[in-house]
């Protein structure tokens, strides 16, 4: 009995079995079929471009019922065939491997199918302008694609299909995005004229509601693409560069501002290098409207939406605030730097400005566009004082060096007036001790009443313009705050070292080139010097105690300046005059008619220097420094001159004679050049002996060369006459030797040189 039901079990397991194979082999050809079906599908859509969309449901209900199916499959293995199969695992196992092979291809299969349902639920959204949903069903099919779903992905043609098309579908839904952005935000630039660079920029904003509920749409989609930031960066950009910066650089442009139809346009002449700074006032008032715009069109769409306590989406005002809101603020300092006014009398009225842009401020703080850290401009403005100063500081040096790079030729004549006001007491109870018995002492020894005066002489208009600038800058320092003042007096100081630096150097060439030039700048340094020796002690009392208020330190730097430069003038002078000479030939037989005619040109061309030098320097100079140039010059002649005739070792009574007339020429000349109209008691002989050391001596040689060896004899009167005072004794029998033959009164002369 018992082997009966053993046999009868056996039979039955047989029959589940091969009714469990049978099914198998049924899912495993509707499987097969399935993927027909997918593929040709996915194929046909993504490869051939054919729309398929019904297919694609029905497709989706076919992978659902095979899954149910092979559900059934499963169960009925694990629950019935399982506990008859305990004596057959080998069948089991292969029952179990076939079902696994076709629960992967239906795992593959449900994987494509809801990746195709996702795509065709994005195309239909991304149609319907719902972006927000799109948006997600794209990032849900690259998680899908991204996550593999067997080992072999790779060799699946159809995911590759799939993967593309997923591609191309993002690709295009942010084109769209893009489009319907710009359909939403319109600009539009128009140039009115290439001429003059005018320029009409536009910007509209749609805020009907439908266009905000797109707009936000638009928002989120980009958002969730991590594309939303270099959207707002783009945007600020051109509000930056068509709106803002045109705002408040160009103090041309004209802005209109229509809430009502949501339009912003601005009309400005590109590159115009002539604008100024927008008066601050205008600016914060067009720059909050234009916000206040914008953030009622678009940019508050987030701003109540949480999520958990936490912001859901980015606030717009702050993204934009976080691209352009440095950049901004840069040129609203430079806007408020150009308002803040360069006198004293202006400043209280610029406070309005301090308080309008606090105000501003703590706006920008609360709508997002700054963070609250960022004090930026009101730190900025709230040093108004020192902005003041430095403003003024740097106004007062651009004017100074402006008046440094005009032409020095313009002059006027400055006159031997003491410096400008009076001089304060050195001490304000007299002094005490040491100090006041020097004071005391001082005051017993009269000083000349030429004391502190400046000799008569032309300097430069631009030097005086600047030396008034450095007096009214002083006086606006003593009515100033100390902090003002200290920078105001420390301004007068570095135009006075600019001074030093610029002018050299710009007018460089001229200074070399032209004697006159040379002559006015001498006189501008000296000018300079004269007043910065008692320029610090004037406003001492009413400048800041704890400043050394002292120009002193500078005057001897002034003065080598200016000396330097025309001695360098001189020493050029002096080059010229040396080649003219040069022409001469030494004076060798002169008796010669071309040597002679040679020799008086280069003497006469010399002259003809010094007359020309006495026009452009004469006027110019004070007469003793005139007196003094001139006859350094002429001292350099004439000691060319007698070195080159006293070592010569034969001079013939013609070569004499003739000498001794080019040298009367220069003789007959000098004194001319000494001769001042303008100047009363001037004696020419003393000026000449006074100023031309050589004078006497060049004197004895014409002497020498028209007298006999007894004159020359009674001239030297033993060690003791004139010309013993200007020759030595070996330079006069050298000269005897030369004029006069070899005879024995020669001889007699010359052993009583000795």
């Amino acid at each position: 009995m018992a082997s009966f039901v053993t046999e009868v079990l056996s039979s039955a397991g047989k029959l589940e079995t091969q009714e469990i194979q049978g099914k198998i082999e049924v899912l495993n050809k509707k499987l097969t079929d399935m993927k027909m079906q997918v593929h040709d599908s996915i194929h046909q859509q993504y490869v051939n471009f054919l729309p398929r969309l019904k297919t694609a449901q029905t497709l989706s209900d076919n992978v659902g019922s095979l899954s149910k199916e092979m559900t059934e499959v499963a169960d009925k293995i694990e629950n019935e065939i399982k506990s008859q199969l305990n004596m057959s695992t080998g069948v089991f196992q292969t029952l179990n491997t076939q079902y696994q092979e076709a629960s992967e291809v239906l795992v593959v299969l449900d994987k494509i199918v809801q990746i195709q349902n996702t795509l065709e639920t994005a195309t239909l959204a991304n149609k319907s302008k719902d972006f927000a949903k799109a948006a997600d069903a794209l990032l849900e099919i690259q998680v899908s694609l991204n996550k593999p779903i067997t080992e072999d992905d790779s060799e699946i043609k159809i995911l590759s299909a799939l993967h593309e098309e997923s591609c191309v579908q993002k690709e295009k839904f942010l084109f769209d995005l893009g489009d319907q952005w710009k359909e939403l935000i319109v600009w539009d630039v128009t140039k009115v004229s290439e001429k003059t660079g005018e320029i009409i920029c536009k910007l509209k904003l749609e805020k009907n509601a439908d266009s905000l509920e797109s707009l936000r749409g638009i928002v989120i989609a980009m958002h969730k693409f991590g594309i939303l930031e270099s959207k707002i960066q783009h945007f600020g950009n051109q509000l930056l560069t068509y709106i803002l910066n045109p705002l408040i650089t160009d103090s041309d442009c004209q802005v209109a501002i229509s809430p009502n139809s949501s339009t912003v346009q601005v009309r400005y002449i590109s590159g115009n290098k002539q604008s100024t700074y927008q008066n601050p006032k205008e600016v914060f008032s067009n720059f909050g409207n234009i916000l206040h715009l914008l953030n009622d069109c678009f940019l508050k769409l987030f701003n109540v939406e949480k999520d958990g306590g936490k912001q859901r989406y980015p606030n717009l005002m702050e993204l934009l605030g976080r691209a352009i809101s440095s950049k901004v603020l840069e040129l609203i300092k430079e806007c408020l730097k150009a308002a803040i006014p360069t006198n004293n009398s202006e400043l209280e009225s610029f406070k309005d400005i301090v308080l309008m842009t606090d105000t501003v401020h703590c706006k920008w703080v609360e709508i997002h566009f700054i963070p609250p850290s960022n004090n930026v401009l009101v730190d900025f403005i709230q040093n108004i004082n020192v902005l003041f100063a430095n403003k003024k500081c740097q106004a007062i040096l651009e004017r100074a060096r402006k008046l440094m790079t005009t032409e020095i030729h313009n002059t006027v004549k400055v006159s031997s007036d003491k410096p400008l006001g009076e001089l304060p007491p050195l001490g304000p109870d007299g002094g005490g001790g040491k100090k006041k018995r020097k004071l005391d002492l001082a005051n017993e020894v009269h000083l000349s009443s030429n004391t502190f005066r400046l000799p008569e002489c032309h300097i430069s208009v631009c030097v005086q313009e600047l030396m008034n600038v450095a007096y009214d800058t002083l006086t606006e320092a003593t009515e100033s705050s100390e902090q003002c003042a200290i920078q105001l007096f420390f301004a007068v100081r570095n135009m006075f070292e600019l001074f030093c630096s610029v002018i050299p150097t710009f007018h460089r060439d001229s200074l070399l080139k032209f004697p006159q030039l040379s002559a006015i700048f001498h006189n501008n340094c000296m000018f300079i010097a004269h007043h910065l020796m008692t320029l610090g002690h004037q406003f001492s009392k009413n400048l800041p105690t704890n400043i050394s208020s002292t120009f002193v330190d500078l005057v001897p730097k002034v003065r080598k300046l200016g000396a330097e430069h025309f001695l360098q003038q001189l020493a050029q002078q002096k080059k010229i005059m040396t080649v003219y000479l040069e022409g001469a030939k030494g004076f060798v037989n002169v008796s010669d008619e071309q040597v002679y005619f040679d020799a008086e040109k280069s003497i006469k061309q010399t002259l003809f220097q010094f007359q020309h030098l006495q026009k452009v320097w004469q006027e110019v100079l004070p007469g003793s420094i005139y007196r003094k140039a001139v006859g350094t010059l002429m001292n350099g002649v004439i000691s060319d001159i007698v070195a080159s005739i006293v070592i010569l070792e034969d001079i013939s009574s013609d070569d004499a004679k003739h000498l001794g007339s080019l040298l009367t020429l220069i003789q007959d000349k000098a004194g001319g050049l000494f001769e001042a109209s303008d100047e009363e008691g001037i004696n020419v002989k003393v000026e000449l002996q006074r100023n031309v050391p050589k004078w006497l001596r060049f004197g004895e040689l014409i002497s020498i060369l028209n007298a006999s060896l007894l004159e020359i004899a009674d001239r030297w009167a033993d060690g003791k006459g004139p010309l013993a005072n200007e020759f030595s004794a070996t330079e006069v029998k050298q000269m005897i030797r030369a004029l006069f033959q070899n005879t024995e009164r020669r001889a007699n002369i010359l052993t009583k040189i000795k």
